[in-house]
């Protein structure tokens, strides 16, 4: 009788077990849903005060310095529904994408083998250091100088001018790969291009996308620069179109307009290219809080 009455609280132990187990898998599996919808809303929280902040400026400053938001967005709506947004944007990303492909084309492979070979390193660094330094007015001035009015000046200004942030960003980060990985690929005799491809470029995939948010992120305000000194269509020339009118709302609504376009492909198309590709890797963000 005694070994009956043990039965059942032998197997309710297992049960109880098993119960605090299925527990805290669905608590593992809300709290992501819980960290999306926080961080969710504290973006839309920060956007939401600074249009709270730009509608009290509103309040003691006249509509010429400081629109009343709600009718600077209702031209923005203005601005979409009319198509021109559609057009002028294509300009501004056509400038912006072909030049960002010449610069990326060139800097992958300079940094790898600034990182790699020190004669490149030494050969390359001052003129990557010096091209850093130079404003992008000045690139946008000189290319407008030499090529004149016409879309050869915006391609050859915004890739000068996010060239070297490019390349310092893989330098860097082809220097800071895993030395052993390197040798052991020597170990098994692998070919140079096998260490490019299969050693250094999969621990250069953050460098890199790195690279390109701080590259596109120049490159929208050299090409909006070069657009504002005489071509004929882009956002930077609706943009003084609207200075040259004292159009505050005109500015404001361009401006948000372009902002709404960059913050999609920001978070949208480049922060999925990051997380496709960063897949693999664990996180670590113990020490987050």
């Amino acid at each position: 009788m005694d070994s009956v009455d043990n039965r059942p609280a032998a197997r309710d132990d297992p049960l109880e077990a098993d119960g605090d187990t299925a527990a805290s898998v669905t608590a593992r599996r809300r709290r992501p849903a819980r960290e999306t919808f926080t961080d969710i809303a504290l973006r839309a929280a920060s956007i939401f005060t600074l249009i709270f902040i730009w509608w009290v400026l509103s309040l003691f400053f006249p509509p010429t310095l400081v629109p009343n938001p709600r009718e600077t967005f209702a031209e923005v709506g203005a601005i979409i529904q009319s198509g021109e947004l559609l057009i002028e944007m294509g300009a501004t990303l056509r400038r912006v994408g072909v030049a960002f492909a010449i610069a990326i084309v060139l800097s992958i492979p300079i940094g790898i083998f600034m990182g790699t070979v020190k004669a490149i390193e030494s050969f390359f660094e001052p003129p990557v250091v010096l091209g850093l330094t130079v404003p992008g007015l000045i690139w946008a001035v000189l290319a407008i100088m030499f090529f004149g009015l016409n879309e050869h000046s915006a391609y050859a200004a915004v890739a000068v001018s996010i060239l070297p942030m490019l390349t310092i960003s893989i330098w860097q980060g082809t220097k800071a790969i895993d030395k052993e990985l390197l040798d052991m690929s020597a170990v098994f005799h692998a070919s140079a291009w096998s260490k490019i491809v299969d050693v250094i470029m999969p621990q250069l995939i953050s460098h890199i996308l790195a690279a390109i948010r701080y590259g596109l992120g120049f490159a929208w305000k050299v090409v909006v620069v070069v657009e504002m000194f005489g071509f004929s269509n882009g956002v930077g020339y609706r943009v003084v179109r609207g200075f040259n009118t004292f159009s505050m709302k005109a500015v404001l609504a361009w401006t948000i307009a372009f902002l709404i376009v960059m913050v999609f492909i920001e978070f949208g198309l480049i922060g999925w290219l990051e997380r496709s590709v960063t897949r693999w890797r664990p996180r670590a963000e113990a020490w987050r809080r």
